[in-house]
C-alpha cells in the first residue's frame, strides 16, 4: 500500500499532466485555426505524450493499491498573441510540470518509498528532454521572429519532420477529413 501523502501527490501530478495535455490541445487548435498544421501536429504530439505520462502514473497508483482521484481539469488558455507566445507558454507548462514532479519525488524521498523514487526517475529524465525540446522550439521561433515566410517555412519543415530534435508529421489535425 502506498503512503497517503505520496498517493495525493501522484494524483495531483496526474492532474498536472492532463492539464498540460488539455493546454497542448488548445494550442494545436489555435495553430490549426491559423493554418499552421505543422505546428498543430507538433502540439498534438505533446498532448499525446502528456496523456501517456498521466496514464503511466495512473497505472503506477493502481499497481501500488493506491486510489486514483480525478479532480476537474482547469480550462486552458485559448487566445494567443502569436507563435512565440504559444511556445513561451508551453515552456512554462513544462517547467511547472518539472517542479511538480520534483515535489512528488521529494514527498516519496521523505517517506523512503524507493519504489516510487525509482518510478519517478523516468519522469525526471523525460522532463529534461521535454524542456530542452520546448526551449529549442522557442529559440527557433524567436529566430524566425515575425517573418511570416520564415514561420511558414518552419511550419512546413516541422510537418515533414525536418527540424533537428523536433518530430512532426503523422497526426491528422483535421479529424480525418
Amino acid at each position: 500500500m502506498i503512503e497517503t501523502k505520496i498517493e495525493k501527490a501522484i494524483n495531483k501530478q496526474i492532474n498536472q499532466e492532463l492539464t498540460a495535455a488539455y493546454s497542448y490541445m488548445a494550442m494545436a487548435a489555435y495553430f490549426a485555426e491559423i493554418s499552421l498544421d505543422g505546428f498543430a501536429t507538433w502540439m498534438l504530439r505533446q498532448r499525446e505524450e502528456e496523456t501517456q505520462h498521466a496514464n503511466r502514473l495512473y497505472q503506477y497508483l493502481l499497481d501500488r493499491d493506491g486510489k486514483v482521484e480525478l479532480p476537474p481539469i482547469a480550462s486552458p488558455k485559448t487566445e494567443f498573441q502569436g507563435v512565440q507566445d504559444v511556445f513561451e507558454i508551453a515552456l512554462k507548462l513544462e517547467e511547472n510540470n518539472t517542479a511538480s514532479i520534483n515535489h512528488v519525488y521529494q514527498v516519496a524521498a521523505q517517506y523512503k518509498d524507493y519504489a516510487t523514487l525509482s518510478a519517478l526517475q523516468w519522469f525526471l529524465d523525460e522532463q529534461v528532454e521535454e524542456e530542452k525540446s520546448m526551449r529549442d522550439m522557442l529559440d527557433i521561433v524567436k529566430f524566425a521572429g515575425t517573418d511570416k515566410g520564415a514561420i511558414l517555412t518552419l511550419n512546413q519543415q516541422i510537418a515533414q519532420g525536418n527540424v533537428p530534435g523536433v518530430q512532426g508529421g503523422g497526426l491528422n489535425t483535421n479529424g480525418g477529413n
